[in-house]
């Protein structure tokens, strides 16, 4: 192992033969957990791993069985998200985002920025984008415009954007909601002691569908569905509540949009297809900006 600077460090990378069945575990690095504390990690928080200048971003997961401290271990898919081999050095960094850029220089650069529009008080709405930039392209544009239409008195915003010059954005920068560490992104962990009554979370994923996900109550999702499939009538786009357990249900008590909830219970996850967030992105932003003003008007005539 060797140190390069106040937050990096050197170290031999293995294939981790991983026993999970997690859709997400190409996005995890094992590590011991005496390394773990020697670069000043937590379990579970997030670094970035780079290989001859291929950077992308993981979750450090504690293994005792790991073997030794001058390696970390990542399965096959991992090796590829970096362009890495069994036995290649690679540079662990946990600073996550770079916070001196704009936008525009991240885009060009092929960076990874975190973007936070919060009042610091209010308790009530808290709109969210992790995956945006070319990661899930749109799906900050749409948390953007609820925010912007309910204003900073209603509503909080809390993104973040990444780009890769040679494409595959998502390779490089797309940690699973249930993973997102506050340790690891300083404008999240700002908002890591309050709850918010409600979240609403934009994603993009492979399907054909919008689904709408979370934790929160049955009568909110039933809101959101309605709304969503309104704007969308004679799209062909379908809209429909996700499944019990299913992959992108949203219903782990993990996801980032339910922690961010009083009791965990106030989250709405919303996957939708590239087709309709490319096309009709604006569209579901709108009927989701309504859907959250009935909810604040509502609770402000109590």
């Amino acid at each position: 192992m060797r140190r390069n600077g106040d937050s990096e460090v050197t170290v031999r990378l293995e294939v981790r033969r991983s026993r999970s069945t997690s859709a997400n575990v190409a996005e995890h690095v094992g590590i011991h957990p005496r390394l773990l504390a020697r670069i000043g990690a937590e379990p579970r928080q997030q670094t970035r791993v780079s290989h001859q200048g291929t950077t992308a971003l993981f979750t450090l997961i504690p293994e005792a069985d790991a073997h030794g401290i001058d390696a970390v271990q990542v399965t096959d898919g991992g090796c590829r998200r970096i362009g890495a081999e069994p036995g290649h050095a690679v540079v662990l960094d946990l600073r996550c985002v770079d916070p001196t850029i704009s936008e525009a220089e991240a885009e060009v650069e092929g960076e990874f920025v975190e973007r936070l529009d919060d009042d610091g008080h209010h308790h009530r709405l808290v709109v969210l984008a992790p995956h945006g930039g070319a990661i899930e392209s749109r799906t900050d544009r749409q948390a953007e415009q609820v925010y912007a239409s309910l204003g900073s008195r209603d509503s909080t915003l809390w993104t973040c954007k990444g780009w890769r010059p040679a494409g595959n954005a998502y390779r490089a920068w797309h940690i699973s909601s249930g993973d997102v560490s506050v340790r690891s992104f300083p404008l999240l962990r700002s908002l890591g002691a309050r709850r918010f009554q409600w979240a609403v979370s934009f994603h993009g994923y492979r399907g054909h569908d919008v689904v709408i996900g979370g934790r929160a109550p049955a009568r909110l999702k039933s809101d959101v569905l309605n709304a969503v499939a309104k704007a969308l009538d004679g799209t062909g786009v379908r809209v429909r509540v996700a499944d019990p357990g299913e992959r992108y249900s949203g219903s782990s008590a993990s996801n980032l949009v339910n922690r961010l909830t009083v009791d965990g219970a106030g989250g709405i996850q919303i996957e939708q297809s590239r087709p309709a967030r490319t096309l009709y992105g604006e569209a579901i932003a709108a009927a989701v900006t309504g859907v959250c003003e009935s909810w604040i008007a509502a609770d402000a005539g109590r």
